[in-house]
């Protein structure tokens, strides 16, 4: 079983995972999530211009019930 550490918000922040609002003084934990392509550096080309497709993931917070029903 995986646990997650709980951390007191000391400011009002939104569940990723069901949209609710972590109030002041709750409990919350945070996940990070994938963004973009595991496939680092590949380029591609759109009318002429070169862009850059990178691979980054970047922390979510969640509340503490959708963090123990996962």
């Amino acid at each position: 079983m995986l646990v997650m550490k709980l951390k007191k918000t000391r400011k009002e922040r939104k569940c990723y995972s069901c949209k609710s609002l972590i109030n002041k003084g709750d409990l919350y934990g945070q996940k990070s999530i994938a963004l973009g392509e595991k496939v680092d550096g590949e380029s591609e080309t759109f009318d002429g211009i070169n862009v850059v497709i990178n691979y980054m993931r970047i922390p979510v917070s969640m509340c503490q019930c959708c963090l123990e029903n996962k």
